[in-house]
């Protein structure tokens, strides 16, 4: 399952519209951040990287992107404990996850 829909409704007590809304700003916002991390993870900035990774974390998990999130998340960390290589290679599996969750919102 791409999206967990049905878990974030239920948290905003079913209110479609604003669901809909978070999922436009997620389309747009979305693939800037990945090539925004890309490009800091490029310019061997760490810091920029994880900050990067940590907003595509909470911004996938706000959607429901659980799996997206989680990658986020591993990117994030690896970037919190130094790690530019393991930052790196999450980012093939982040764009992936992207492209999908893109693909099921239409």
């Amino acid at each position: 399952m791409i999206l967990e829909k049905k878990a974030v409704l239920d948290r905003l007590e079913n209110d479609v519209e604003l669901y809909d809304e978070i999922c436009e700003l997620f389309k747009s916002e979305g693939p800037d951040l990945f090539r925004k991390l890309d490009f800091a993870v490029q310019a061997q900035d760490l810091g920029q990287a994880t900050r990067l990774a940590h907003s595509l974390k909470s911004t996938a998990a706000n959607i429901g992107a659980m799996e997206m999130s989680s990658c986020a998340r591993s990117a994030e960390m690896a970037g919190r404990c130094g790690n530019l290589c393991e930052l790196r290679e999450t980012l093939p599996h982040l764009e992936k996850m992207l492209g999908a969750v893109l693909a099921e919102l239409g």
